[in-house]
């Protein structure tokens, strides 16, 4: 996974995930607690769900997917925010996801399950177009919205917003059609 190219991407977007003020709660009580209890995650499955994250943004010279607690966002943002059949069909997708990668590893739990093995399970369903069958296609949209949920996520991150793009807590003139590079240096600019 080339995490430099996504990384270049990010800005280009609109965020899927809106930041309101019970996001922002959300995102707090993350930050803030020192031993998560997962609330829409299985429990045996929160630490391959976080590797699964982390591969997706990896620590490099930034913080990645865990250092960040963005595990523990999306658990809580998906169950306090999605509806139940949203929650059902990521439940679904979650289980093809780890099931194919138990039967391709001939494991018996998640957590069996090594990086390197996530991360070609990642590669596998995010490459592919074609859709052999009706689990291959919950897998296949589980690893899309895994890996969409993780960067607007990472989009939302208060270290995100005020470190490594373009932040301004107290907005100043409005100058409209300028070039993104004379303004912010090519940063996108911080929700």
């Amino acid at each position: 996974m080339d995490r430099r190219k996504a990384i270049k991407n990010i800005g280009t977007g609109i965020g899927a995930i809106t930041l309101t003020p019970s996001i922002a709660a959300i995102f707090q009580s993350c930050q803030s607690s020192t031993g998560y209890t997962p609330a829409f995650i299985p429990k045996q499955d929160f630490n391959s769900f976080s590797q699964i994250l982390e591969l997706i943004i990896p620590t490099t010279d930034t913080p990645g997917a865990i250092e960040l607690k963005l595990p523990e966002f999306l658990d809580a943002y998906v169950d306090a925010v999605w509806s139940q059949d949203l929650k059902e069909s990521f439940s679904k997708g979650w289980e093809a996801f780890k099931n194919d990668a138990l039967n391709i590893n001939g494991k018996e739990n998640a957590n069996q399950i090594t990086k390197e093995n996530w991360d070609g399970q990642l590669s596998k369903y995010l490459k592919q177009s074609v859709k052999s069958n009706e689990t291959d296609e919950l897998a296949l949209k589980f690893a899309n919205d895994l890996r969409d949920l993780t960067i607007n996520s990472y989009k939302i991150n208060e270290y995100v917003g005020e470190n490594l793009l373009a932040y301004s807590p107290i907005p100043g003139d409005y100058i409209g059609c300028v070039d993104l590079e004379e303004t912010t240096g090519g940063k996108a600019w911080s929700l």
